[in-house]
C-alpha cells in the first residue's frame, strides 16, 4: 500500500499552562480555558492577538505590553481520528516539522517527545499508541517559557557575553531575533510553528538528492541522483525520471544497490543568476515500487550549474579576491541581507515569500544573504530563489554569539546542522554555506561597543583552522571550524563552506583585503561620511547600511495617534531599534541636508539620505570590479533587504513590501548597464583645518556592464550651474562621444576638468547618460555639488506631472534643477502604485517618462528636496 501523509491541522486549541505568578497572566481568567486556534501552524502570540487578549505589537509601544507572554508556559492540544489504512501499514509516525522551542509532547496521555531545539524536526513511532480505527486520539504539547529555561541554563552553565540583547539567548537553540535585535522587537514566541502530520508507510523515500556537473564548454552535463530509503526490501526498486522545464523526459533509469543513478544530458539548459541568463530547472522524480505497487514518490527541482568562490591574488592591491563564479563566469554579486520577514513566523505564506523574492528580482539583485540570527529558510523561500535566479548565501543559525560548548549543547548543534544541511542541499540557488554571523568579529573586539555592553577580546590564532579548540580562549571555533564544516563536506561537498561572516584575515576577522567584510565605519563605528564609501570597500562587502524611514503609510500605521507624529516621539523611537539611531540619523541629516521636523518631511529627507548613501556604495564598489586581477571588490550585500515589522531601519523595502526610495537608486545601480560620476573635490564643506586650493570640480566618468558581451553606446554629458541658473557649454568633443563597455566589468571613460569654463562660485551639476543604438537611454545619473544643505533652490521651481493615456506612463518635467523627485499616490488613496523608477533628479527642460502600474485613475503627487521652502 502506498504512503499516506495526513495533516494534523484541525481541532487545535490552546490555553495558559502556567503563569509562574505573572500578575498580568493571572488577571485574565479566560486564559485558563481552552480556546480554538485561529490558524495552524501557530505561535501563542498569534492566538492572543486574534482573541484580542494582547494589543498589536506592530503598533505604538504595544511591544512593551506583551512581554508577560514569554514568561508563561502554554499548552496546545487537538484530537484526531485513527485512520483505517494506518493499521495495515507497518510504520506509522507522528512528524513535527518544528516546535518552538521547549516542548513536551503527549499522545493519549503518554509522553512521546521532549524537544529543546527549534530547528530540529522530530519523527516519532506511534503505531502502538494510536487507538483503534475510528476512535479519537488526544495530542497535547506543553511549551515551557524560553525566558525561564534560559535563566535555568544560565544558572547551570554560567552567563555568556552578548553584544545584542538578552545574553540568555546563547544557551538556547532558538531563533536569536526572538530576543530582540537592533531592527526588531522582543517577542519570545512558542508554539507548533511548522506543520504536524501523521505518516504511514511500508517504506518511504527518506532523501532524494541531485547533483550535476558540466563540461567546460557546457555541451553536456553529468547528473547524479541519490536515493535513501527508510527501509529497503529485496523486492523493491526505485525508478528515476528526469524531466526538463517543458515536461520532456531527458533521462530515466533505476538506482543501483547503493541508491545512486547517473545520467548524461547533452546540451543542457543552464541555471543562471538574475541578470545573467535564464533559470532553467529540471525535475527529478523517484518512484519506489514493490510488486508493481507504488509505495512512495518524491520529486525535486534542480538546476544544472557550477558555482565557485574564486580567491586569487590581485594585480596591484594586497590580499585576494572573494568572487563568485557561476558557470565559468565571474560575476559581481549584487545583494541584500535577509532577516526573517515576520516576528510571528506562521504568518509567512508561500505567496509572501514569492512576493519578497519578486521584489529582489525587480530590484536587479542576484544574491540574498540569509542572516544567521533568524531561521533556516523555508522551502518556499528556496523555491522562489530557484525560480527567480537569486543566489543564496545562507548562514547557519548562529549570530553574535558566545555559545556554550558543553557536550549536550554541541550534540544538539550537530543534529541541527545535519538535518538542515540535508534539507537545503541540492538547491540551484544555494551558493554558499556560512558558519554564522559576526561570531569571529566579536571575538576580536574588546571593551564597550554599546553603553552597558562589555566584550573581552579572545586571544587565538586566526590562521588555525584545525584545532584542537576546546581548551583555548575561543573554544566556540569547534562549532564553526570542526563540527559544521565536517558535516557540510560530507552531506553537501559541492557547495562552498565559509566559517563565518566576516572572516578570512590572518590578524582580524574583519579584514578588508581577504574574505568578506562588514563595513560599519559608516553609521556605526567611526561614523564616516557615506560619501567615503569608495575608500572603505573590502574584497566582498557582506554588510553595510544607512537608516531611512519607511513609506508614510507604514509610519502612520505604527504611529496612529496624531500626538506621536513627530520625529522625536516615543512611538517613533519605539519603532527604531538601532543603538543611538536617533543621534545617528540626526548627525547624517545635519551633515548633508536642510530638513524639517514635520514628520512627513523629516521622513522624506531620511529616505533621500538613505538613497544617496546606497547609491554611493553601489556605484563606487561596482567600479572596483575591473576585469581579471582588478576585482578589488567583487560584491556587495546591503544591510538590509527587508524588515521584520513596521519600523525605521536599514531596510530598503519595508515590512509591508513597500519599496523605500532607495530601492530605485539601488535598482539603477544594479541594472545590467549603469553609469557613474566621481567628483573631486566631492564636498564644499568649510574645513579650515584642511583648506582647498579650489572649489572648481573635476569629474571622472565610468560605467559598468554586467552582461557577458561588449556593449556600445553614445555617452552624453550636460552640465548646469546652479549659481547662474544656466547650462554650461562643455569643451568640443566632450558633450557627446561613442564609448565601448567591456563585458562583465567596469569601464573608465576618463576625466573632465571644469577649470577653464567655470568660476569658484559655480555650483556644477553634471549629468551623464548612455544611449543605445535605438536612441533609448539605458543608464543615466546626475552628480551634484554637496552638501545639499548649502544649495539654494530657485523660488519659482515647479515640477509638472502628466499621466499618459491608459494610465500606464507618467511624464515628469521641471523648470529648474530638482533633487529627489518622489512620485506617489496620496496616503489616503490606498496603496501606492508600482513604479518602474522613482526618486528622480531633473535638470531644467528635461522630461522623464516613468512606467507605472495600478494608478487606476488616481492622482499622482510629487515631492522633492526642500520643496517646502519654495514660493507657493
Amino acid at each position: 500500500m502506498s504512503r499516506t501523509r495526513t495533516p494534523i491541522s484541525s481541532n487545535w486549541e490552546w490555553k495558559l499552562a502556567n503563569a509562574h505568578q505573572n500578575v498580568t497572566a493571572l488577571k485574565d481568567p479566560t486564559l485558563q480555558s481552552w480556546m480554538p486556534v485561529s490558524q495552524f501552524p501557530s505561535v501563542i502570540q498569534l492566538e492572543l492577538l486574534h482573541s484580542k487578549l494582547i494589543p498589536d505589537p506592530n503598533v505604538g509601544e504595544n511591544e512593551r505590553l506583551i512581554q508577560w507572554v514569554g514568561e508563561c508556559d502554554w499548552e496546545y492540544r487537538c484530537s484526531f481520528p485513527s485512520l483505517n489504512n494506518a493499521s495495515t501499514l507497518p510504520n506509522v509516525e507522528l512528524v513535527f516539522e518544528g516546535l518552538d522551542t521547549f516542548a513536551t509532547v503527549f499522545l493519549n496521555g503518554k509522553e512521546i517527545l521532549k524537544s529543546e531545539n527549534m530547528f530540529l524536526p522530530a519523527r516519532v513511532d506511534v503505531k502502538a499508541l494510536l487507538k483503534t480505527p475510528g476512535e479519537e486520539n488526544e495530542l497535547s504539547i506543553l511549551f515551557e517559557s524560553a525566558l525561564r529555561k534560559g535563566t535555568e541554563l544560565e544558572e547551570k552553565f554560567g552567563a555568556r557575553e552578548s553584544m545584542m540583547r538578552d545574553k540568555r539567548r546563547n544557551h538556547i537553540r532558538k531563533a536569536q531575533y526572538h530576543w530582540g535585535w537592533d531592527w526588531g522587537p522582543i517577542i519570545v514566541t512558542c508554539g507548533p510553528y511548522l506543520p504536524v502530520y501523521l505518516d504511514a508507510y511500508t517504506s518511504r523515500i527518506e532523501d532524494l538528492h541531485v547533483t550535476s556537473s558540466t563540461s567546460p564548454d557546457h555541451l553536456f552535463a553529468d547528473i547524479s541522483v541519490f536515493v535513501k530509503l527508510s527501509k529497503a526490501y529485496t523486492e523493491s526498486s526505485v525508478e528515476i525520471q528526469v524531466l526538463d522545464a517543458l515536461g520532456t523526459q531527458v533521462a530515466a533509469g533505476k538506482t543501483s544497490a547503493d541508491g545512486s543513478c547517473t545520467f548524461k544530458v547533452l546540451k543542457p539548459s543552464l541555471w543562471w543568476p538574475n541578470g545573467h541568463g535564464d533559470q532553467h530547472l529540471y525535475t527529478a522524480t523517484a518512484i519506489l515500487s514493490q510488486f508493481n505497487d507504488t509505495l512512495d514518490t518524491s520529486s525535486k527541482k534542480f538546476g544544472i550549474r557550477s558555482i565557485e568562490i574564486i580567491q586569487r591574488p590581485l594585480s596591484s592591491e594586497p590580499g585576494k579576491t572573494f568572487m563568485f563564479n557561476v558557470n565559468g563566469r565571474d560575476i559581481f554579486a549584487q545583494g541584500g541581507d535577509w532577516i526573517p520577514a515576520d516576528n510571528l513566523l506562521p504568518r509567512l505564506t508561500r505567496e509572501k515569500y514569492h512576493s519578497w523574492i519578486k521584489m529582489a528580482q525587480r530590484g536587479n539583485l542576484n544574491m540574498i544573504r540569509v542572516w544567521g540570527g533568524g531561521i533556516y529558510e523555508t522551502d518556499d523561500f528556496f523555491d522562489a530563489c530557484d525560480e527567480m535566479g537569486i543566489l543564496v548565501w545562507h548562514d547557519y543559525a548562529f549570530a553574535c554569539g558566545d555559545l556554550p560548548v558543553h557536550p549536550k549543547f554541541l550534540d544538539s548543534v550537530r543534529k541541527e546542522v545535519e538535518c538542515q544541511t540535508l534539507r537545503m542541499r541540492g538547491r540551484a540557488s544555494l551558493a554558499l554555506l556560512c558558519g554564522g554571523n559576526e561570531d569571529f568579529m566579536l571575538a576580536d573586539w574588546d571593551g564597550e561597543p554599546f553603553p552597558g555592553t562589555y566584550l573581552h577580546k579572545k586571544n587565538y590564532d586566526h590562521e588555525d583552522v584545525v584545532g584542537p579548540f576546546e581548551n583555548t580562549d575561543f573554544p566556540q571555533r569547534k562549532i564553526y571550524l570542526d563540527i559544521i564544516p565536517k558535516i557540510a563536506e560530507k552531506l553537501c561537498p559541492n557547495v562552498q563552506y565559509w566559517a563565518n561572516s566576516p572572516w578570512g584575515g590572518a590578524e582580524e576577522a574583519n579584514d578588508l583585503t581577504v574574505g568578506d567584510v562588514h563595513q560599519w565605519d559608516v553609521w556605526h563605528g567611526k561614523s564616516r561620511s557615506y560619501q567615503d564609501y569608495k575608500s572603505l570597500s573590502g574584497r566582498f562587502v557582506s554588510e553595510f547600511g544607512m537608516h531611512g524611514y519607511p513609506d508614510m503609510r507604514t509610519v502612520n500605521e505604527f504611529a496612529p495617534n496624531p500626538e506621536d507624529r513627530h520625529p522625536q516621539s516615543r512611538a517613533i523611537d519605539s519603532h527604531n531599534k538601532g543603538h543611538l539611531a536617533e543621534t545617528r540619523i540626526a548627525r547624517y541629516l545635519a551633515e548633508n541636508f536642510r530638513y524639517s521636523n514635520e514628520l512627513e518631511k523629516f521622513a522624506y529627507v531620511s529616505q533621500l539620505m538613505q538613497s544617496e548613501a546606497y547609491g554611493y556604495a553601489c556605484r563606487d564598489w561596482k567600479r572596483k570590479f575591473g576585469g581579471k586581477g582588478k576585482e578589488s571588490c567583487a560584491g556587495l550585500i546591503i544591510w538590509q533587504l527587508n524588515d521584520v515589522y513596521p519600523c525605521t531601519s536599514w531596510a530598503f523595502i519595508d515590512y509591508h513590501l513597500r519599496p523605500k526610495p532607495a530601492f530605485y537608486t539601488i535598482k539603477r545601480a544594479f541594472a545590467p548597464i549603469s553609469v557613474g560620476i566621481d567628483r573631486t573635490p566631492w564636498s564644499r564643506w568649510i574645513d579650515d583645518d584642511h583648506p582647498r586650493t579650489t572649489e572648481i570640480p573635476a569629474f571622472e566618468i565610468f560605467a559598468h556592464n554586467t552582461t557577458p558581451v561588449e556593449k556600445r553606446f553614445t555617452l552624453l554629458l550636460s552640465a548646469y550651474d546652479m549659481h547662474t541658473h544656466k547650462y554650461i557649454v562643455l569643451p568640443p568633443g566632450t558633450a557627446k562621444r561613442e564609448v565601448t563597455l567591456q563585458p562583465g566589468q567596469n569601464t573608465e571613460f576618463g576625466s573632465l576638468s571644469m577649470t577653464e569654463i567655470v568660476g569658484e562660485e559655480s555650483l556644477v551639476i553634471l549629468a551623464a547618460s548612455l544611449v543605445n543604438q535605438k536612441g533609448e537611454v539605458e543608464a543615466q545619473i546626475m552628480n551634484w555639488p554637496e552638501p545639499f544643505r548649502y544649495l539654494s533652490w530657485h523660488e519659482d521651481t515647479r515640477v509638472s506631472v502628466s499621466v499618459g493615456v491608459g494610465g500606464g506612463e507618467v511624464r515628469v518635467k521641471a523648470n529648474y534643477p530638482v533633487k529627489g523627485c518622489l512620485l506617489y499616490v496620496g496616503y489616503e488613496d490606498g496603496e501606492d502604485a508600482e513604479w518602474e523608477d522613482n526618486m528622480l533628479d531633473l535638470l531644467p527642460g528635461q522630461e522623464l517618462s516613468v512606467k507605472v502600474k495600478g494608478l487606476n485613475g488616481r492622482a499622482v503627487l510629487a515631492k522633492w528636496l526642500n520643496d517646502w521652502e519654495l514660493k507657493k
